[in-house]
Parts: structure tokens; C-alpha cells; sequence
């Protein structure tokens, strides 16, 4: 059986998305399924010539097909997206039908917009669901008969299954969630913290508070920014990825209060982000409260590799951390409160047996959530729902 990944993100790209994507392929293809990702051919300046497999670090086991499509995101404002996954979805459909795989083959995607026209023609479409859009709300008449079309949907939480049930109608035996993963060999690594800090060039007298990944405002870019003005001289607040958009504007923050213990870093290969972890004293996932993505929907990828990693983690206690993690794993800190985030850091730092515990258990707890028994999990839900693979 050949199950076709399709996906309007830019491969390879700093976006956490496409790692995510390629690695589901891989840990798919490692099952035994013969894989393909299919993708837009979109041109990123940045990554001109860079081998998607090696950029994400993913083993070649499955191969990307890539198809035209207009990439006007930067031109075309609200509708770019809508433009680019309909030229995308157009092309992708008649090549299917070409190939006959409408018929022979299983879709999987993270963006059921993707994939409109394949539901037109029963197509067999598994969809995982990161994100419950706005649109699922406001063109309830159409998400329904998506929902109603698709073999399957895979949601990332408990919160999204039963979101996305009460929203669509889709019955229970058609939707199971299971969380994100991590490559657990990649991450569980005993480098220790100033043999890391000498292969980055990192001080090593110093306090390092470590964060990786994105600047959005719903990942509390805001309290990192604000948690500077309560550390200590001996103490550094290290940002490592982000778009080139997001750090510009965050270091003109940075620049404007004279932050000297904010330091961006900017991306990253993420085959270098184990290094980083090791290298740190304590971890953040500083989550906002503010936004129901944070508060309710997100399954952190990085929350899974700091797990994997063994260093204390400090993190926003929210309903959607609360199901990966608690306190017996992480120090939990009130959300967008920039001095419980720092007291909770300091806190980390000053028990060293307790954080100890809790980094401890967190690894421990982590090895429930390999992509092996992820992708063994989502193998089960379509035979049984399905009856293939």
C-alpha cells in the first residue's frame, strides 16, 4: 500500500511543520510502507541547494514529488494561503487521477484544505489535525461535509478530538488523538553541559536559560522578552530559531531596552538542537494563556525534546501542557507572569536534587511518546477504520 503525504509547506524550511512532516514519513516508512511526500515547488532564498533530508536530519526512505503551484504569500495577503493550497490541490488531484493512485493509494495531511478535491472523488484522506482554524466555525455547513468525507482524523490532544467531534460531527470511531513525538536516540544524549558549551562557543561561567523555536506571540515571546529584567548578571536568556521576520523585530526590542542578557541566536539545523539542550541550565516553554492554541490545542515538540534531554524545564502551566507533563516532571510557572517564569527558573536552579527528580521522570515519561509507537498507533487507527496497510 502507498501512502501519499501531502503538504503545502516549503521543504526544506525553519518551520517546525516540515520537520514534523518529513519525520512522519520517515517513521512511516520504517514501518514498511511504501511512502511519498508530495509538495509545492516554492522557492525559499535560504535554503537554495540545501538537501531537505539532511537539513531536518532525516533518513532518505521515502522520496518528494513536487508540483507547480502560485506562491503569492508575500504579495497576496489573507488570500495567499487560500491561493496557494488551491493551485496546489488542483494539480496534485489530476495527477492522482492520472496515476490512478485516487483509487490504490492512502492521502495523509496536516491541512484538509490540501486535499478538497480528493474528497470529491472518495479518495481515501486521513487528515492530522495541529490547529482548529477559525473557518472550522465559520463555514460550518462545508466543514462538515469535509470532516464527513475524510477516512479519518488524527488530532494532536484530547482537547482538539473532542473540539473537533462537537464542531464537525465526526463520529468517535473516526477521530482518535495522539500526542507529538521525538526522536528519543537523538535527544537522550550524556554530553556534558561544558563539553556542549565549548562546541558552540557558549561561556561557561555562566547561567544559561535556554528557549527553541519560534517568536510567535502565542508561544510567550512576550514573557521571554519582559523575564530579562529579573535575572542576575551571571545569568543569560539564549533564543535559538525563529523566523529572520520575527528575530529582527524582537532584537529591535532587545536593542531599544539595552537587554545584554538576551542573546539571538537565530536558526538552527535542528540536527544541532540536542547540542543546545545539554548546553543549558534550564529549559522554557513559556506558552501564553492568552490564545486557545497555547491554552488548549498544542502538543510542544519542543517540550518532548527537552524531556528527552534531561536538563529542568520551566514551563506555563496550561490544560495542554497538563496532559504531557506536570509537577512531578517540570516547574510549572503562571502564565504570561514574567516573575513567576523567573522565580520558577531560579527555583530550578537553587534545588538541584528536585530538579534533578523531575528532569528524572520527565525522561522517563518521554519514552511513551517515540515516533515508533506514534506512527505504530496512527498504522492501527487507519487498518481498523479502513481496513488497509
Amino acid at each position: 500500500m502507498k501512502l501519499i503525504y501531502i503538504s503545502h509547506m516549503r521543504f526544506p524550511s525553519e518551520r517546525t511543520h516540515s520537520t514534523f512532516a518529513m519525520k512522519t514519513c520517515e517513521s512511516f516508512a520504517r514501518k514498511g510502507i511504501d511512502v511519498e511526500l508530495w509538495v509545492p515547488r516554492r522557492r525559499n532564498a535560504a535554503f537554495i541547494g540545501v538537501d531537505p533530508f539532511a537539513y531536518h536530519g532525516i533518513a532518505k526512505l521515502f522520496r518528494i514529488r513536487r508540483f507547480p503551484a502560485l506562491d503569492l504569500i508575500r504579495y497576496a495577503g489573507p488570500y495567499g494561503n487560500f491561493i496557494l493550497a488551491s493551485t496546489f490541490g488542483v494539480c496534485i488531484f489530476f495527477y492522482a487521477v492520472a496515476a490512478r493512485l485516487h483509487r490504490s493509494a492512502l492521502f495523509y495531511g496536516h491541512d484538509p484544505y490540501d486535499m478538497v478535491l480528493l474528497f470529491l472523488i472518495r479518495a481515501r484522506v486521513f487528515v492530522e489535525i495541529h490547529e482548529i482554524y477559525g473557518s472550522y466555525t465559520r463555514y460550518p455547513r462545508f466543514i462538515r461535509w469535509i470532516f464527513s468525507s475524510m477516512a479519518g482524523c488524527i488530532t494532536t490532544n484530547r482537547h482538539k478530538k473532542n473540539a473537533l467531534r462537537d464542531i464537525t460531527g465526526i463520529p468517535d470511531q473516526r477521530i482518535m488523538y495522539v500526542q507529538n513525538a521525538v526522536d528519543v536516540g537523538r535527544f537522550q544524549i550524556e554530553l556534558p553541559r561544558e563539553e556542549a558549551r565549548m562546541r558552540l562557543k557558549l561561556p561557561l561561567h555562566k547561567k544559561i536559560f535556554l528557549y527553541t523555536g519560534h517568536l510567535f506571540d502565542w508561544k510567550g515571546r512576550d514573557t521571554l522578552f519582559e523575564a530579562h529584567r529579573f535575572l542576575n548578571g551571571e545569568e543569560m536568556l539564549y533564543l535559538v530559531g525563529g523566523t529572520q521576520r520575527d528575530s529582527s523585530e524582537f532584537q529591535r526590542r532587545v536593542d531599544q531596552a539595552h537587554a545584554e542578557n538576551i542573546v539571538l541566536i537565530g536558526e538552527r539545523p535542528h540536527g544541532e538542537i540536542p547540542l543546545w539542550l545539554r548546553a543549558a541550565d534550564v529549559l522554557l516553554v513559556p506558552h501564553s494563556g492568552k490564545f486557545d492554541i497555547a491554552r488548549f490545542e498544542a502538543s510542544p515538540v519542543k517540550l518532548f525534546e527537552y524531556m528527552a534531554s534531561g536538563r529542568p524545564i520551566v514551563v506555563s502551566d496550561l490544560p495542554s501542557i497538563r496532559e504531557i507533563a506536570d509537577g512531578s516532571m517540570v516547574w510549572l510557572c503562571e502564565p504570561d507572569n514574567p516573575k513567576s517564569f523567573v522565580d520558577s527558573i531560579h527555583s530550578a536552579l537553587a534545588e538541584k536534587t528536585e530538579s534533578e527528580h523531575k528532569a528524572k521522570k520527565a525522561r522517563e515519561e518521554v519514552l511513551q511518546y517515540t515516533w515508533e509507537m506514534r506512527s505504530q498507533r496512527i498504522i492501527d487507527f487507519i487498518r481498523s477504520v479502513s481496513g488497509v496497510i
